[in-house]
């Protein structure tokens, strides 16, 4: 029996206490419905999205937002259920959000594909895929790599890359004269976010901020800060198979190379030194490979 996403969502996140021949059609087709629904309402939908992309987002509206928006990856891509997973990917979470800049409710949950990537949706919703979990070594990698994602949701990274690239006083106008119902202005936006995520290219410096602030989160949390840093460098050598290069299209499309990432990511390890744990022996017991 198919559980509805929204459901689905709701059990998935309970323990919280790329081009279309890449993805095999997936995500084509994802981003084909997507593009469907935005073009049958495109006035409106532009004088919203042109609106959101100068106003920030209120908190609530950050929160359903995050919430359309994370029930629409379910049901793009499924989730894995495995009770210990989801435990152990929150309880990892969790420790690493507790030193985030912004305090709020962070979810985690693994895409089931195995495309190689990581996402962070508005109001505190972090997927990782099973493609990436199944390539770390240890539970350090996990932290840095969910940090790095915690970070860009703390920052509200991709929202104010959005509003630097859109909008003008006449949208907000525009848009204020023919409100929306909020369900409505809801999905569309979250449509819209989802459009964004896949195709747009968030600039280095947050790119580098995110890896920079991810293994420092680490850290202080108590895992080594090379976490993140050893892991780039696996998906870096990995990257070198053409046969594995088609699981990385949101990786390589989305973010800065593995090599300039690396590099920036070094000085920041070497200057918190070699201290914290890897518990390559807890992952290991806790994820089946």
């Amino acid at each position: 029996m198919r559980i509805p996403a929204l459901a689905l969502l709701a059990v998935v996140f309970s323990g919280a206490v790329p081009a279309p021949a890449q993805f095999g059609g997936v995500l084509g087709r994802a981003r084909q419905k997507i593009e469907e629904s935005r073009q049958k309402a495109k006035p409106v939908t532009d004088r919203a999205e042109k609106a959101a992309a100068i106003r920030p987002w209120t908190d609530e509206e950050e929160q359903q937002i995050g919430r359309a928006t994370a029930a629409k990856m379910v049901a793009m891509f499924g989730v894995v259920e495995e009770p210990a997973v989801v435990r152990y990917i929150n309880l990892v979470g969790a420790t690493v959000a507790r030193q985030a800049p912004r305090k709020m409710p962070y979810r985690f949950a693994v895409l089931d594909t195995e495309i190689v990537g990581a996402f962070a949706l508005p109001g505190g919703y972090v997927f990782l895929t099973k493609g990436a979990l199944l390539r770390m070594e240890n539970e350090a990698q996990l932290a840095g790599a969910l940090g790095h994602e915690v970070v860009h949701i703390a920052e509200r990274h991709l929202e104010t890359e959005i509003r630097s690239k859109r909008g003008s006083a006449w949208a907000i106008e525009e848009a204020q004269a023919q409100q929306l119902p909020l369900d409505q202005s809801i999905r569309q936006r979250a449509d819209a976010f989802l459009h964004d995520l896949f195709n747009m290219r968030l600039s280095q410096d947050k790119e580098d901020a995110a890896d920079r602030d991810g293994a420092l989160m680490a850290s202080r949390a108590g895992y080594s800060p090379r976490g993140l840093l050893t892991f780039l460098e696996r998906m870096a050598q990995v990257n070198q198979s053409e046969e594995n290069k088609r699981l990385f299209g949101q990786l390589l499309s989305t973010h800065p190379s593995f090599e300039s990432r690396m590099q920036a990511l070094q000085q920041t390890v070497a200057a918190a030194g070699d201290r914290g744990e890897l518990l390559e022996a807890r992952f290991r017991g806790a994820v089946p490979h």
